[in-house]
């Protein structure tokens, strides 16, 4: 049976979604949300880059072709300390339930996918509050693929070695195997089940609303659903 936990001193509770591109994380923070904020929890979402004085300069420099992932890997890390500065912290000691669309694993998966190098948010790593529970949503990414092009919304990434092989028939997809890929490296390594507690779900929300629900409550349920990732 796996040990809970401590992630730190702060009294609010940071609950996060990560997985890739197209795998259902908004409708999960959606049906938490609404679920903790009906039981009368003060509740918050953080979304990923969501700075848009960032995110333009972001498209500014893509638009003229100089975006490179180490470029792109500064300003996201730039947006998340900005967001862990002014949200994550004061909500927490405020007592806020707050769930992250992304977090720092976000950043570090893409980081090593790109090629960036992740100096950056290895160090970050090291600094910031961990999550009281990761729920990784491990869609299969020919599933996620379908989704975005369903969206008609690119999928954007600074892999210029991907973006730019032409004997690559779907880039997208590639993408977004290398990327479970690098999910499942960094969730399975010792150091980060260490750090937080873990829990593979398939877009199943009512497995995310029970775990909440029996951590909050203190029932020892929710270490059924800690299981290794394959």
């Amino acid at each position: 049976m796996q040990q809970e936990k401590s992630t730190s001193s702060v009294n609010g509770m940071l609950i996060v979604f990560e997985g890739i591109s197209g795998c259902g994380k908004s409708e999960s923070v959606r049906v938490l949300r609404k679920y903790l904020t009906d039981n009368g929890y003060k509740t918050s979402v953080l979304e990923w880059n969501s700075n848009r004085v960032i995110r333009n300069i972001i498209k500014r420099i893509d638009s003229k072709k100089l975006l490179t992932p180490g470029i792109y890997s500064f300003f996201q890390w730039v947006s998340f300390l900005i967001d862990y500065l002014f949200k994550v912290l004061p909500l927490l000691k405020k007592n806020y339930v707050l769930i992250a669309d992304r977090y720092i694993y976000t950043g570090l998966t893409r980081d090593s996918v790109n090629g960036a190098g992740g100096k950056i948010g290895r160090l970050l790593h090291r600094f910031v509050i961990k999550p009281t529970m990761v729920f990784f949503l491990d869609v299969s990414p020919e599933e996620c693929d379908r989704r975005i092009k369903k969206r008609g919304k690119d999928l954007f990434h600074t892999n210029k070695l991907i973006r730019e092989n032409k004997l690559l028939k779907n880039k997208e997809l590639y993408y977004l195997n290398k990327l479970r890929d690098e999910y499942l490296l960094l969730i399975n390594s010792k150091a980060i089940q260490n750090e937080t507690n873990i829990i593979t779900v398939n877009e199943d929300s009512d497995i995310v609303v029970k775990c909440v629900n029996d951590y909050i409550s203190g029932r020892r349920e929710i270490y059924e659903y800690f299981k290794p990732l394959n």
